[in-house]
């Protein structure tokens, strides 16, 4: 196959950041160690012609890092030379229906795994997890493809945009985007379906796809259901990978749910909401207020997490499940988490459920530092492609922070942009957070109706970052 002769490699872009200081060798040398090549390699047979996809990826990856928000931003800018070609044949790239940016990801994931498990200490006795969530990427183009009005459940508003659903891996040390798919949601109005006008959706973009290609499974996706795609995306994750626990909120906890945990072989730790759903105590059907009434004067006091709680073991659709109600504070209304490993304390259970917010403080992340959703094209292939470039980035930094000190972790970022802070050293600090909150929680008697909701909103306010990056000189001076 034929490609273009003027095309670079990593070497190359790195003598022409060390001449202009742009970017750290450490990261150049770093982009090399990951050897790009080996994931690329089945991409290039999608390419007759033209430049390495490789050359074009490995371009687009690094943009964050030398403080360029964009391929034009890179040609307008002193550092022009540094792209192979122009603009037009990286959306070309990112327009292409025949590659399967889920898969690449995938590929990036089992590299990762690859590389810690070769030049790394393995961790000793610790669970795998997934974690399943979603998380709304705000639009403002009602042209743009499958884009539709969702609810806000932070902002508690309706917004324009793409509902991405996320499956992520935690293997003790490191969060890592495994798979995602997007989805809209066509609502219940049937004169404005999926939120918009008959025109408007008649004005939205769209292309011909190759039946059975990437892109067309893309865009049948966007209609599917979350529940069920995330079970394809669970059962094929459980089929590589060992995992211990599958961790979700209550949006996700249901009985398919529990269903794809039992046939995976994993145990499943999930929020569930206080409503009317029936389980079944000594013989008794009972919703989760019944048997909170029943069961009020069993409860017992955590002293580590300042917290009341209920443990009990009932029969839900079928399923032998240990419930914990909990509340933090003694205003504070109750809340429930499910579990099917019947071996767990309140503490332990706990300790596994708290590494879902790993997925949120990803999310907060990847949206602040590395454009995740800021994606303009029509193009739901590009919007995607952009997607999968941003958990690249963050994959890329999490075995960057995985083989360096605590000190040192935040280089990267300093030397590329100065406004990125030490994401290591506030996941460090992020468990002090967590027990500080639920202090206050206990001592001011506050009524926290969610908890769950609550530290979603912690991880998302704006004012957390400065305050996690005040504490930094304390913590290494520790």
């Amino acid at each position: 196959m034929l490609q273009h002769k003027d095309t670079i490699s990593i070497s190359e872009i790195k003598a022409r950041f060390n001449a202009q200081t742009y970017l750290s060798e450490s990261f150049l040398e770093w982009l090399s160690f990951f050897k790009f090549n080996s994931v690329y390699s089945p991409l290039e047979v999608l390419k007759t012609k033209g430049y390495l996809i490789a050359d074009l990826l490995s371009i687009l990856i690094i943009l964050p890092f030398i403080n360029k928000g964009s391929v034009h931003a890179l040609l307008k800018s002193g550092m022009k030379d540094l792209s192979p070609s122009a603009k037009d044949s990286y959306y070309r790239l990112k327009n292409m229906e025949t590659i399967a940016w889920e898969k690449l990801l995938g590929k990036f994931v089992k590299r990762f795994l690859f590389l810690v498990a070769k030049n790394t200490a393995p961790v000793k006795n610790g669970p795998r997890y997934l974690i399943l969530d979603d998380t709304l990427l705000p639009k403002r183009g009602k042209v743009m493809e499958g884009v539709s009005r969702l609810w806000n459940h932070v902002t508690h508003r309706s917004e324009l945009g793409y509902r991405l659903l996320q499956l992520g891996l935690y293997d003790g040390k490191s969060f890592l985007p495994l798979n995602f798919s997007f989805h809209r949601e066509k609502g219940k109005n049937k004169e404005k379906p999926y939120g918009l006008t008959r025109q408007e959706s008649k004005d939205q973009y769209n292309k011909c796809r190759a039946k059975g290609s990437p892109g067309a499974r893309r865009v049948d996706i966007l209609d599917a259901s979350k529940i069920e795609t995330g079970i394809k995306m669970i059962t094929k994750a459980c089929k590589k990978l060992q995992i211990s626990y599958l961790l979700m909120d209550s949006w996700f906890t249901c009985q398919r749910m529990l269903e794809c945990a039992k046939d995976a072989n994993v145990h499943l730790i999930g929020m569930m909401k206080m409503g009317n759903a029936n389980y079944s105590y000594k013989g008794t059907e009972l919703n989760s207020g019944e048997l909170l009434q029943r069961l009020c004067k069993k409860s017992k006091r955590c002293r580590k997490l300042k917290s009341n709680y209920i443990q009990v073991e009932v029969v839900y659709k079928g399923f032998p499940v240990k419930l914990f109600f909990s509340r933090f504070g003694k205003r504070a209304k109750w809340h429930l988490i499910l579990t099917t490993d019947l071996s767990l304390d309140y503490l332990t259970m706990m300790r596994h459920y708290q590494v879902r917010w790993t997925i949120e403080v990803y999310f907060k992340e990847s949206k602040q530092y590395l454009n995740l959703g800021k994606c303009q094209s029509e193009d739901l292939d590009a919007q995607a492609a952009d997607a999968t470039i941003a958990m690249i980035q963050y994959i890329l930094l999490s075995l960057n922070k995985r083989f360096g000190d605590y000190e040192t972790k935040g280089e990267l970022f300093r030397h590329a942009e100065q406004t990125i802070q030490d994401l290591t050293l506030q996941s460090r600090i992020w468990g002090l957070l967590i027990e500080l909150v639920q202090a206050i929680i206990e001592l001011m008697e506050l009524d926290i109706n969610d908890m769950d909701e609550f530290m979603n909103r912690l991880i998302n306010t704006e004012k957390i970052n400065p305050l996690l990056q005040k504490t930094e000189p304390h913590i290494k001076a520790a």
